[in-house]
């Protein structure tokens, strides 16, 4: 069995990760249980690969392991003019020095996606590098479309609450709603693939 360590504190991501990597039987995927072993990385990158490879070079130099980080950018149909798209700023919408919880990043969003319609369709892009101590052993990034609602989900996960103003753009199913298989077979079925193929090339 190969370990893989998922350069994250939230359940959620570590999580997701799994699901989309269920089918690889032989890669055993972890995440990092006290938050103090990261160290703090400037994610000004001006994509979001940049800020997965400035992450995972940070985060395996300091575990002594080889680590796979990701980030995320957001973008909506519909929304006019790239300085309002969220990006690769999807919690910095507050006052700088500011991070908003999940109930606010909620609140924004679930009216952002109002003034659009109350159903809109969007997509994640989902930038992945893997490092070891050396530095960098490879990246790639996913596409991943989504529909995204105006009315959100009564059920919230910690840490990911836009899970709750999405759904599954085949079955119409929130995501936060999901039980643990049909989670697992959503994540492996809009970035399963990729990633399987990703990770199937690495050396672990």
């Amino acid at each position: 069995m190969k370990e893989l360590l998922v350069g994250t504190s939230n359940p959620a991501k570590v999580e997701q990760v799994r699901g989309a990597l269920s089918p690889l039987e032989d890669i055993l995927v972890v995440g990092v249980e006290d938050k103090a072993e990261l160290p703090e990385v400037v994610e000004d990158g001006e994509t979001a690969q940049e800020n997965a490879r400035k992450k995972s070079i940070a985060y395996a130099e300091a575990l002594g392991t080889t680590v796979l980080s990701m980030d995320n950018a957001l973008y909506f149909d519909g929304l006019e003019g790239d300085d309002r798209q969220p990006g690769l700023s999807v919690r910095r919408f507050a006052k700088e020095g500011e991070r908003p919880n999940d109930n606010e990043i909620l609140k924004y969003y679930s009216d952002l996606i109002g003034s659009l319609g109350q159903e809109v369709n969007g997509r994640w892009e989902f930038a992945v590098c893997v490092a070891d101590q050396d530095g960098i052993i490879s990246e790639t990034t996913i596409l991943s479309p989504r529909v995204f609602t105006s009315v959100p989900s009564n059920k919230v996960i910690e840490g990911y609450p836009l899970e709750s103003l999405q759904k599954d753009p085949e079955t119409g199913k929130y995501i936060s709603e999901m039980s643990k298989d049909e989670s697992d077979e959503f994540w492996n079925k809009i970035i399963g693939k990729s990633l399987q193929e990703f990770v199937s090339t690495l050396d672990l």
